[in-house]
């Protein structure tokens, strides 16, 4: 699991070649130009391939995290955790709030 650029590590190691990412849309098209194989996108909070998921920045990032406790634990666990770090995002639960969109690379 990455948040923000930490996509970059997971796409220096191969790790997310092959695959669509996120990350902080400030660095999505450079990080696109840097790693052709991979699809970063854009439009979405959080990208989920079960063993390797990227969120876009801080906030995208505690999504990802919910998700992941509702994963493992269920969505009420993870209702209970989002209740008590007092954050009131829903988008954990449906990570695609708008169009996703390839990121063009930087040129």
């Amino acid at each position: 699991m990455s948040v923000c650029t930490g996509a970059d590590v997971l796409a220096h190691y191969g790790l997310l070649d092959g695959l669509t990412a996120n990350t902080h849309h400030l660095f999505a098209a450079d990080m696109q130009k840097q790693y052709p194989a991979v699809h970063f996108v854009s439009g979405t909070r959080f990208v989920d391939h079960g063993k390797i998921a990227t969120a876009g920045g801080l906030t995208s990032g505690i999504d990802l995290a919910l998700h992941v406790v509702a994963r493992y634990y269920g969505p009420d666990v993870a209702q209970v955790t989002a209740n008590t770090l007092e954050y009131h995002g829903e988008l954990w639960k449906n990570p695609q709030f708008g169009d996703v969109k390839p990121v063009a690379a930087a040129k």
